[in-house]
Formats: structure tokens, sequence, C-alpha cells
């Protein structure tokens, strides 16, 4: 019955991705006018993996700090509490729901440190635990100077590569451990 549910909740998170598929090669496009930020990817890409390994094993220590509804990020896919098998199957879908889900990230929530702030505990909506919003607070307004120095299109292409670099570590990790 869980599964049942889970799957419902990403399949309406899928849906606002699927309406703006007219909008994929323009974000395509954006992605490859912001590529020269890139050279910033170690900066986030190291955070996020101090994080995961100094910050969040102390983090964890404070159980408030796990509480998270779901345990993971629902954006992996609805059967991520399988491991590998239940992730690999819908990481096309998430690599194309990032295509243009960071840009809207960084075109609404960089505007101003307010919506940073509101951008980082949104994702505790998406299954993250409240913990995760120690590293997306510093991520978000590292982008948003991105966004307020080069534009829109740098900080998304910063961000969804981050986000693919997320993704790939976390399913070699799988395969590591």
């Amino acid at each position: 019955m869980q599964d049942i549910y889970i799957t419902i909740i990403y399949v309406a998170l899928l849906i606002p991705s699927l309406l703006v598929v007219k909008e994929t090669r323009m974000r395509i496009l954006n992605l490859h006018s912001g590529i020269r930020t890139l050279y910033f990817l170690p900066i986030t890409v190291a955070a996020l993996l101090c994080y995961v390994f100094i910050v969040m094993p102390v983090l964890s220590r404070f159980p408030i700090l796990n509480l998270s509804w779901l345990g993971y990020n629902i954006a992996v896919g609805p059967l991520a509490h399988q491991g590998v098998i239940g992730i690999i199957p819908f990481v096309p879908l998430l690599v194309y729901m990032l295509i243009h889900v960071n840009y809207f990230e960084e075109y609404y929530f960089r505007k101003s440190s307010k919506r940073v702030v509101i951008w980082g505990f949104l994702h505790i909506l998406m299954g993250v635990s409240l913990s995760a919003v120690f590293i997306l607070l510093p991520l978000g307004f590292f982008y948003k100077y991105i966004y307020s120095k080069y534009g829109i299109n740098h900080a998304y292409a910063l961000h969804f590569a981050t986000n693919i670099v997320l993704i790939g570590v976390t399913i070699s990790l799988y395969f590591i451990i």
C-alpha cells in the first residue's frame, strides 16, 4: 500500500515536467550556455561529500535532525527503499525532471535570500531529513551568488551538474558498499 502511495506522489511530481516537454530543447540550450561555470563544480561536490561523510554523522546523533517523512528524496523514485534495483529504472526520469526542475528552482528561488531559505526547507517535502537543510542552505546561497554574478543559466548549469554528480556518486556507492 505504501508503494502505491509513494508512486502516486512521484507521478504527481513528474507531471509538471511532462507538461513542459516542449521546453526541453530550450533547457538543454540553457545548460549549454551556462557550462563555463562548471569550474565551480568541485566546490559544490566537495561541500556535499564533506557534509555526507563528516557533518551528517555528527548531526545524526540528534534525533530531531533525522526527521523525514520518507527517509530519502522521493525524486530518486518511488521504489528507492529497495536499493539500487529500485532506483536505476527511474534515473532517466530523474534526469529529465532535473532538466526542468533545476531551471525553475534557479528562476524562482535565487532572487532573494528569503527565497533561498524557503528553497532549502522545501526539500523536506521531498522526503529529505531536516539535517539536509544544513548543506542545502549554503549551496543555495552559493547558487544565488552565481545567479547574481553570472546569470540564471550559469546557476542552473551548476545546480544541474551538481545533482548529476550526486546521483552518480549515490548509485556508485550502492555498488561499492
